[in-house]
């Protein structure tokens, strides 16, 4: 009888070593959902994703069309991506007694998307929190922002083809064109090209909107949801 427990106790060692270097590697989760999300993980598999699903350093999340998507990181930021976007997170590392390790590096691929910064860039290195974008880097002071990209070649109603950054709270720094350009609150800076510094602007009237419908994060019928942290492979 003890030798069978003591074979219990090593088999629940064992499955609890197993599972700690998966949850260790879970950077965030989906909160809440309203459309159709997936993502393509490093090795190329595809999978839709549902609230409560992980994501992870090297995946592409992608929003569709109505979809939007909101993720909350481990560090307590949050990143809200509107529909038609592709994020991809490049790398991250948090832990709460080691700040001097904070990293978060993440890319807009295409579309928009709001963050809402977390500990790390607050604690020791405001360095180590970055977006990139296709023209410009963002990096923070603490803050809460959009970052838009519009694509060349849209219809003549849409904004010039450029990345748009549009501060709420704090301050940002965009990097484009060798130069830094600092936007605090109520600022909207733009950059065109990535060989041209960024420049503040008024907002765009025709900017595409970030802001998610009143109902976001609600009960929402139309989520797709296939059960606590599950996703599905296409």
């Amino acid at each position: 009888m003890q030798g069978l427990t003591r074979r219990i106790g090593l088999m629940s060692v064992l499955a609890a070593a197993l599972l700690a270097p998966l949850l260790a590697f879970a950077q965030g989760q989906v909160q809440h959902l309203s459309g159709t999300l997936y993502v393509q993980r490093p090795d190329g598999s595809i999978r839709l994703l549902s609230e409560k699903s992980q994501v992870l350093v090297g995946d592409v999340v992608s929003t569709e069309r109505d979809t939007y998507a909101q993720l909350n990181m481990t560090d307590g930021g949050r990143i809200t991506l509107r529909p038609n976007t592709q994020m991809r997170i490049e790398g991250y590392q948090f832990s709460e007694q080691e700040p001097q390790k904070d990293n978060f590096v993440f890319s807009l691929l295409k579309g928009g998307l709001r963050a809402v910064t977390g500990l790390i860039g607050k604690r020791v290195n405001r360095d180590a929190y970055k977006l990139r974008t296709a023209t410009a880097t963002v990096g923070i002071r603490g803050t809460d922002f959009n970052a838009i990209e519009v694509p060349p070649g849209g219809p003549s109603s849409a904004a010039p083809a450029g990345v748009y950054v549009v501060v709420s709270d704090g301050m940002v720094v965009v990097t484009s064109g060798g130069l830094d350009l600092l936007a605090g609150a109520g600022q909207t800076a733009y950059s065109s090209s990535a060989d041209l510094p960024a420049i503040i602007i008024p907002p765009p009237p025709n900017l595409p909107d970030i802001n998610p419908p009143a109902s976001f994060g609600a009960e929402n019928p139309t989520a797709i949801n296939g059960g606590e942290g599950s996703s599905c492979t296409i």
